[in-house]
């Protein structure tokens, strides 16, 4: 049995939505994206460092860019909810004034 496209048993893809304030939502993800950054550079201070070959200039930079690039894509997920937080509380503070 086939079910058609339009069945109301079939989830329908939601339309996208138009943003109200694109601007406030870029901030908001800039912030949320700060905040992980500084959330994973605390979590690597606490690996033991050591081994054969120390640590180099070079790698230190590397996995400060690396870990710039993991807070972006967390962030561009939404899954933390922060930057929705902010967005929200940025809207309601510029509507207060």
């Amino acid at each position: 049995m086939k079910i058609p496209p339009n069945s109301p048993f079939v989830a329908q893809p939601e339309a996208p939505k138009e943003e109200k304030h694109p601007e406030v939502r870029k901030v908001a993800k800039q912030f949320e994206s700060l905040f992980v950054n500084q959330m994973i550079s605390a979590m690597r201070k606490t690996v033991v460092k050591g081994g054969i070959v120390p640590e180099s200039n070079a790698e230190r930079v590397y996995q400060s860019m690396l870990d710039s690039q993991y807070s972006e894509k967390m962030a561009d997920t939404e899954q933390l909810g922060l930057s929705q937080l902010i967005y929200d509380h940025l809207l309601r503070q510029s509507r207060s004034r």
